[in-house]
């Protein structure tokens, strides 16, 4: 896999994350959204290693 490809499948991991997290805090009646950039970009990189296993694994 390229890096670019990389690079996107990261980006679009990282903003699902981001919009889904948003949609948690609105649901929970928050005035005001607030986001842990750690606990994003440390989601993110879990959720790409748990993608390109599965994909190895195919």
């Amino acid at each position: 896999m390229k890096p670019e490809e990389l690079l996107q499948i990261e980006n679009e991991i990282f903003t699902k994350l981001v919009i889904d997290l948003l949609k948690q805090q609105r649901a929970e009646g928050k005035k005001e959204f607030l986001l842990d950039r750690y606990e994003v970009e440390t989601l993110t990189k879990e959720r790409l290693k748990k993608l390109l296993t599965e994909i190895d694994k195919r």
